[in-house]
């Protein structure tokens, strides 16, 4: 589960910043690693068990998404990020932010919702939350991988 919902944050910032011309080429993997890093750091400081079914439910609501506190939070967390870590203009980190987390929701809520995907919606929510799974789910693992 853990890998799963790597792999999901990283391609769809690799995909978003790859495919950025504003972003130097020598900036892409710092870029690419800052954002997976705001991206979890945002996920752990501001979901909760309810605040996960809320947002995975607004995934296929622009504007919902667009004008959530938690979503622009999380967003904001990867600009400032970028901007500070990585030395991207305000602009530039907010093309980026705006690219990919709504898209890696709309992911999430998607694979969330698929019966034939082992990624099913308790996991998902057991391991943001760290409820019901041994070493306190993936928000305490990343949090002791990046250090945190």
């Amino acid at each position: 589960m853990l890998d799963g919902i790597l792999d999901l944050i990283k391609d769809q910032a690799l995909g978003a910043i790859t495919n950025n011309a504003d972003v130097p080429d020598d900036k892409k993997s710092a870029a690419v690693e800052t954002t997976t890093n705001a991206i979890v750091d945002g996920f752990k400081n501001n979901l909760s068990l309810d605040n996960v079914s809320s947002l995975l439910g607004l995934s296929g609501d622009d504007s919902a998404l667009t004008n959530n506190q938690t979503v622009n939070s999380i967003q904001t967390s990867v600009i400032s990020s970028l901007s500070e870590k990585v030395g991207l203009s305000k602009e530039v980190a907010g093309s980026i932010a705006a690219a990919v987390v709504p898209a890696l929701l709309q992911l999430l809520s998607k694979k969330s919702g698929d019966t034939n995907d082992s990624f099913s919606f308790d996991s998902l929510l057991q391991s943001f939350t760290g409820s019901s799974q041994k070493g306190g789910g993936i928000l305490s693992t990343l949090g002791k991988l990046f250090g945190r």
